[in-house]
């Protein structure tokens, strides 16, 4: 029976999905939670009718909303949500870019950076977070195929050693921007008050910052050599300042 309620499909492992699930809680929007699994998504995403088959997606009666922040702007204009806006007035544009550089290079490479030890050395610490939450028939798939969804993965995502150790660079260099803007004591990245800049940052870090309030990381398990560098960044102020928003705020 298809559901009244707007329903987000997502992956539990996603970061961005995350940031989606985020802004419609934070927002008291009634939906409906699908964890789907990998190359089900790309199936549902085509019936939808959804130009991409990424996650997350926001399917609402007849219209598809794909990608975390689309599905912001969709819940910023639902009527009723005016007290529960993330998006402020004056300072938008400067919400927008830190939102936007968040996506585009430091959620990126946080996903790359884990992948590349995670699914490539420790494949089976991974699959139990995809299986997270799918019904037994989908989780018995993903466990018999999950041999070749996992080389479908690495090729997809240009996973690797290499590969990695770019990301973490990458990564490095994100978390410094992070910590300068935040070098001022503020508790809110623009305007003083929770914004989507805030939303956006605090979940694409939360796979590094591992807070207690996040549904699914509680108990992600990094793989060792991750592990290790998280430990030696554990208190830069990006990272200290993400557990505190979840604290706050999730």
């Amino acid at each position: 029976m298809q559901s009244s309620k707007p329903i987000l499909y997502v992956f539990a492992i996603s970061h961005y999905c995350e940031k989606a699930r985020w802004v419609l809680d934070n927002h008291e929007i009634d939906y409906e939670l699908r964890h789907v699994a990998p190359g089900e998504h790309a199936q549902i995403a085509s019936k939808l009718g959804a130009p991409h088959s990424s996650v997350p997606f926001l399917s609402v009666g007849g219209t598809v909303i794909q990608g975390s922040a689309g599905i912001i702007n969709w819940a910023e204009n639902q009527p009723g949500s005016e007290q529960k806006r993330l998006s402020p007035g004056v300072e938008l544009e400067q919400c927008a870019e830190i939102e936007k550089r968040i996506d585009d290079v430091a959620g990126v490479h946080i996903r790359r950076y884990y992948y590349s030890e995670a699914l490539v050395e420790y494949p089976e610490t991974v699959r139990p977070v995809f299986t997270r939450d799918l019904r037994f028939p989908k989780n018995l798939m993903i466990r018999l195929a999950w041999p070749k969804i996992r080389k479908i993965m690495i090729s997809r995502m240009d996973l690797g050693g290499a590969q990695g150790a770019e990301s973490e660079q990458i990564v490095a260099t994100e978390l410094d921007c992070i910590d300068d803007l935040l070098s001022d004591g503020r508790a809110y990245l623009v305007g003083g008050r929770f914004s989507r800049a805030d939303i956006a940052v605090a979940s694409l870090l939360s796979p590094l910052a591992l807070p207690p309030e996040h549904p699914v990381y509680n108990n992600l398990r990094h793989p060792p050599k991750l592990a290790r560098q998280i430990a030696e960044w554990d208190d830069r102020r990006s990272l200290q300042w993400t557990r505190q928003t979840y604290t706050k705020h999730r």
